[in-house]
């Protein structure tokens, strides 16, 4: 029993080891986590990040839940439930929709994040963020709109020319 914070040593069966497991990072989070970058990376996500690759050039939609960390380009749709951080030299051409959002690369369509949107040094940024919180570094280019809220509206549609109806004449009254 451990009192005021005094923990007692685990006990181990005896014959039984614990497997060693390594905890390898790739060189792309070791040189994130090197920087420590703040902000929408407060969590640790190196057990539940999924890498999409600096060679790679993906088409597609991606969906789901957790954190994802884009180092090559990437067109298309992205509607995640967690963090998504697109990471210097990253280019996506699409819409993304995540709980966070932290760009460092080139992103070009609209980008919604329930909770925050974090603009590094580095961000370039074409299209509409909605979002209740952002953060905008120094050096970062943002292009667009901005909408600070919890619910996105949808993008206002291009006024349609006004049709010139004819005057309406006066009414008649008689007085009598």
């Amino acid at each position: 029993m451990a009192l005021f914070g005094k923990k007692e040593p685990e006990r181990k069966a005896p014959g039984v080891q614990t497997p060693q497991i390594s905890k390898a990072l790739p060189k792309e989070q070791k040189k994130l986590a090197a920087k420590g970058t703040a902000g929408a990376r407060t969590k640790d996500t190196s057990t539940n990040t999924t890498y999409l690759g600096k060679n790679l050039q993906i088409n597609g939609s991606i969906s789901g839940e957790g954190s994802l960390l884009i180092l090559g380009t990437f067109e298309g749709e992205f509607d995640l439930k967690g963090q998504l951080e697109v990471a210097q030299g990253a280019v996506i051409k699409g819409n993304i929709n995540a709980t966070g959002v932290s760009i460092n690369g080139n992103v070009n369509g609209t980008v919604v994040a329930s909770e925050r949107i974090v603009l590094e040094t580095t961000a370039s940024i074409k299209g509409r963020l909605v979002t209740p919180k952002i953060s905008i570094q120094d050096g970062a280019v943002f292009d667009g709109e901005l909408q600070m809220s919890t619910t996105p509206e949808p993008a206002p549609k291009a006024a349609a020319p006004e049709t010139k109806l004819p005057p309406k004449a006066p009414p008649v009254s008689e007085i009598k």
